[in-house]
């Protein structure tokens, strides 16, 4: 939004012509001119947002978007299509944006923004420049949360660490409820008791979990979260995530063998990349609670 800003921004424009500063320049925009207040409050006709409707952006959205990008932009210097967390489109709206991608229309600009490169089309990766951006820091974030947002300090500080630098996630999360609803308690305690005796426990965990299509990506973050936990314990329990669950944390790493840990991670991260290539949840769930039964049952 802020390079839309930059791009639009009158004031900023009208800088540079009478400095006769090239673009190498400042490049802030000034918040202030009415290209930057229509950007900023979401109101511009030429900044288009594509977001996911549930967890995915589906085929519909994009053929909306290049439909809109076919015609003139109304005003803006730089008419802006920002696609956020493009890691979830289906492979069919990926393929859409293709053309779009590869012969954009005049006077347009778009931005993907995604977890990384491996998560999107190759075909997609190849057509797009790209610009990492560093995680924020977890004291960072955790200000953040605490100043801006009115979330208590013991609940800023678990969120910041688990959301891996990112300000989206976190505050999705904590209007989600994760750490105050006790839901993540209630996810930590049924991944804890998952067993090769009760293989239908074990699925209708899947099915519960499959039933929240919404939260099932924040509740694999938070499993892979208590599992570093687990696996950190014996060097560095200072360091663990899940502070206010510590009693727990320090029982399950006497529980698990060496290599258990790694094992139950790596499983998490499979169902994470299966998710995301678009395959049925449910099915991918059961076999990710089948595959977290300790292997010593």
């Amino acid at each position: 939004m802020a390079f839309a800003m930059a791009c639009n921004c009158t004031s900023l424009y009208s800088e540079r012509l009478s400095s006769m500063q090239d673009t190498r320049g400042s490049v802030d925009p000034c918040g202030v001119c009415a290209p930057c207040r229509k950007i900023a409050g979401h109101t511009h006709p030429d900044v288009v947002h594509v977001t996911p409707k549930g967890s995915l952006i589906r085929i519909e959205q994009i053929r909306e978007l290049v439909h809109t990008l076919s015609m003139k932009p109304y005003a803006a210097a730089y008419r802006m299509a920002i696609v956020s967390q493009a890691q979830t489109m289906t492979p069919e709206a990926g393929n859409a944006l293709l053309k779009t991608l590869e012969e954009p229309p005049a006077q347009t600009l778009l931005i993907l923004t995604a977890s990384g490169p491996s998560d999107l089309l190759p075909t997609i990766v190849s057509r797009c420049q790209h610009v990492a951006f560093r995680p924020i820091s977890t004291a960072t974030l955790t200000a953040l949360l605490l100043e801006e947002h009115g979330v208590d300090m013991p609940e800023a500080a678990i969120l910041a660490a688990m959301a891996l630098g990112s300000v989206t996630k976190a505050l999705a999360m904590q209007r989600k409820g994760w750490i105050r609803r006790r839901r993540r308690r209630w996810l930590v305690e049924q991944v804890e008791s998952l067993d090769s005796r009760s293989m239908r426990r074990s699925l209708a965990f899947a099915r519960q979990l499959s039933e929240e299509k919404d939260s099932i990506d924040d509740a694999l973050e938070i499993m892979k979260t208590w599992f570093r936990d687990v696996a950190v314990w014996p060097y560095h329990p200072e360091r663990i995530v899940n502070s206010d669950l510590a009693p727990a944390v320090k029982a399950a790493a006497h529980r698990h063998p060496p290599g258990e840990v790694q094992r139950k991670v790596a499983a998490v991260e499979a169902a994470q990349q299966r998710l995301r290539a678009n395959t049925n949840p449910r099915i991918t769930l059961e076999v990710l609670a089948l595959e977290l039964i300790p292997s010593n049952d």
